[in-house]
């Protein structure tokens, strides 16, 4: 077993009108090859929340969700194994982006001052794999820069849903990582699906997990710390899951398992009352 991808989330944050919408408009379900391994290219800014995170000199080390506070400030939720142990001033977070190898228009590049990672956080079993990101300036917003609803609900309330995971991660399991940002859609899955498919390493008081047991779709090395995204009755987009691990990429019977957003709710609201 080794860490795949991640996810990251949330606190009393202000779900409403500051959070979940796009000014560009994604693909619709299903498409076909809709996998970031082998992947569909997803379209241009219309993630706007979803954050590159940079360690040193890499191009793409983990992914990241943006997500408001009460405050109104905007942080950045990734995975707790991205980041536990590292030193904030050798990272850096790119927002705004779609092709990595291209300079945008929006596209901003901020420091990190500060990364605050779960104290319960357990880097062999990938329990509690969640951190927060804070920003050495704040993040300008704009159309192609603009935070995900954390969500309010359970994970049980979109078993069965198509949710979306986007990221630059490898296109194929050992491979390189994608220069233009991909999505797939992935069904939710129950406790009980995930338990009998993964096994004993899966813990239902942190993890969900979601994907398609015929294998083939699915994130992999680099989507770490990346959101799963799924539509809310309001029509915005809530923060569900953060990409954490897997076995292998997208392989037959093993869905991808994620940090379960709703399981932290008070663990980030505590942990971002200030700037």
């Amino acid at each position: 077993m080794r860490p795949l991808a991640l996810i990251i989330l949330g606190f009393t944050l202000v779900n409403g009108q500051g959070c979940g919408n796009q000014t560009y408009t994604p693909h619709t379900y299903p498409l076909p090859s809709s996998r970031i391994v082998g992947g569909r290219e997803a379209v241009p800014h219309s993630w706007p929340w979803q954050g590159d995170l940079r360690f040193r000199d890499n191009p793409l080390t983990c992914g990241g969700s943006l997500i408001r506070a009460q405050s109104g400030h905007l942080f950045v939720l990734t995975g707790a194994q991205c980041v536990d142990g590292s030193v904030a001033a050798d990272w850096k977070v790119d927002v705004g982006v779609h092709s990595r190898s291209a300079l945008e228009p929006e596209q901003k590049t901020y420091n990190v001052r500060e990364f605050i990672v779960h104290q319960n956080y357990s880097p062999y079993y990938l329990e509690n794999d969640v951190a927060i990101v804070k920003l050495s300036q704040p993040i300008v917003e704009g159309n192609t820069v603009y935070p995900i609803c954390v969500t309010s609900l359970p994970s049980s309330d979109f078993w069965g849903q198509d949710c979306v995971v986007t990221g630059w991660g490898a296109t194929i399991e050992g491979g390189e990582p994608s220069d233009r940002l991909k999505e797939v859609y992935k069904p939710v899955l129950t406790d009980a699906q995930c338990l009998t498919n993964v096994g004993g390493a899966y813990n239902a008081t942190s993890m969900m997990c979601a994907g398609y047991l015929a294998g083939g779709e699915g994130a992999c090395a680099g989507d770490n710390g990346g959101p799963l995204s799924c539509k809310n009755s309001r029509g915005q987009w809530d923060l569900v899951g953060i990409v954490s691990w897997g076995f292998g990429c997208a392989r037959e019977g093993f869905p991808a398992v994620y940090a379960n957003v709703h399981k932290f709710l008070d663990w980030l609201n505590n942990e971002t009352t200030d700037v």
